[in-house]
């Protein structure tokens, strides 16, 4: 295959971040594998798909970038349209010939995708950032390819499955993940940072669960760049875009005490932008509050995801009580943190009662904000498998966001769609109705508003999306 770079031994990697349906952010992962890209020498173009991007404007891209390689980051609700995109690209005069690669956190939880398609030509099944080199730098050099470990490929008889590689120990080794590629608007909305890879916990519907047994025997599942590092990727950051707050989206911030102290003590010194961050309840202390407060932390967001105790443990491998959920958000009150509560609606086994608790413990709590999602059964997560072996999936249409429609995927016994629907629209509404500090009149108001708007901007999506199907 001729290549369309003119200088020798450099690619024309065109990169597709899908991300319909939801507010578009920066991708770390796709980001971090740009970089070793670039730095090798490789020129990168990313595409960020979201609600208004139509497949001629992809094709357009990829045919006027001169593409010898497409690389696709994808989430297992873009899986279907990343194969019907790939099918389309394929289909075009000129880039038949041109090899499709998908990473991300689909392609390694199920791996054994790679058999669904014949325009899909590999799938990273670990971590990409060299190993996606390794299959650039060979096609640039007309090598075969398909020999190279980390990747399922396509072959004439079947897959072709080559070995998991270890984890990357040294994450401090990795340039720093290329934001350039990415609009500046996107870092003034969202300015998110991630230090390190891998969670301690395994919560049945979330993919980490599928990670640890995956990479059970490859290296440590838990890395974090030096606080060294990290504070030069911020400080980097902070001399190109104007922020007044951060965002890092590590799972658990402090789930590393020493690493933590340490980010803490230095942060405060070297950078002073106020920030926010996740952790879990059991992990928030009442000296790890004043360490966050201390270090400039303006909220805090934490996971209760059910206000079920039973289902939370037996369902959703929390092993949390609810004393510890409640003393969690004390802490963080008593040094005047702001909290975000995590919420999940319409997991198996959850009743009208369950959502009931669920409500009733975040009005205990009093969550500065609540965020609630409907959950989605991922593939590969102990989750989303129970809700294919109880065929509570009731079709194979896939939703892009888990946020902000109230759908569900799900028909399970016990809780109806529409319930499902009318406890995520109601959720917010209902936990603060309870605010003892809000007059009867600004109850009202806030319960039109977000009614209205959660309402309206579902009204306005389907418009637009059914224009975009149209054209």
């Amino acid at each position: 295959m001729g290549r369309a770079n003119e200088q020798e031994g450099l690619m024309n990697v065109f990169m597709i971040y899908p991300s319909q349906g939801n507010m578009v952010n920066f991708n770390y992962g796709l980001a971090s594998v740009a970089a070793v890209l670039k730095e090798a020498g490789h020129n990168i173009k990313l595409l960020i798909v979201d609600d208004y991007v139509k497949t001629r404007q992809i094709i357009n891209d990829i045919l006027e970038f001169k593409a010898d390689a497409i690389g696709f980051s994808c989430m297992s609700n873009f899986w279907q349209y990343v194969k019907d995109l790939s099918g389309k690209i394929k289909s075009t005069a000129g880039l038949k010939n041109i090899p499709i690669f998908v990473g991300g956190p689909h392609a390694i939880v199920c791996p054994s995708s790679i058999e669904e398609t014949r325009d899909i030509d590999g799938l990273c099944i670990g971590e990409g950032e060299y190993a996606f080199l390794e299959v650039i730098n060979k096609i640039a050099q007309d090598a075969d390819f398909r020999d190279t470990s980390n990747f399922y490929f396509k072959g004439k008889n079947g897959a072709i499955k080559n070995e998991l590689n270890m984890l990357i120990s040294d994450l401090d080794a990795l340039p720093f993940p290329d934001r350039d590629m990415f609009p500046w608007k996107v870092f003034v909305s969202y300015a998110n940072f991630t230090f390190s890879r891998g969670c301690p916990y395994s919560c049945s519907y979330c993919c980490n669960s599928a990670f640890q047994k995956i990479f059970k025997d490859k290296g440590n599942k838990i890395r974090h760049r030096s606080v060294s590092k990290a504070l030069e990727e911020i400080e980097l950051f902070a001399e190109k875009y104007n922020s007044d707050i951060l965002s890092f989206d590590d799972d658990c911030f402090n789930k590393n005490p020493g690493w933590f102290k340490s980010f803490c003590s230095e942060y405060k010194e070297r950078i002073g932008i106020p920030y926010t961050c996740n952790t879990r309840p059991e992990l928030l202390s009442s000296e790890n509050a004043r360490m966050f407060k201390e270090s400039g932390c303006k909220k805090i967001n934490i996971g209760v995801e059910s206000g079920d105790e039973r289902l939370r443990r037996s369902v959703l491998n929390r092993n949390i009580k609810d004393e510890q959920i409640i003393r969690a958000f004390d802490y963080a009150r008593e040094n005047e943190l702001e909290t975000m509560s995590f919420n999940m609606v319409g997991f198996p086994g959850e009743t009208r009662e369950s959502i009931r608790k669920t409500v009733e413990l975040n009005r205990k709590i009093k969550p500065t904000s609540v965020q609630v999602s409907v959950f989605y059964p991922y593939a590969g997560t102990p989750l989303g498998e129970l809700c294919k072996e109880k065929a509570y999936i009731e079709n194979e249409k896939s939703l892009f966001t888990y946020f902000g429609e109230g759908l569900s995927v799900l028909k399970l016994p016990g809780l109806s769609k529409k319930e499902i629907k009318d406890s995520f629209f109601r959720f917010d509404l209902e936990v603060y109705d309870n605010d003892s500090t809000m007059s009867y009149a600004a109850k009202r108001l806030r319960y039109i508003y977000l009614s209205v708007y959660k309402h309206l901007a579902c009204f306005i999506k389907s418009i637009l999306l059914t224009k975009r199907r149209i054209s």
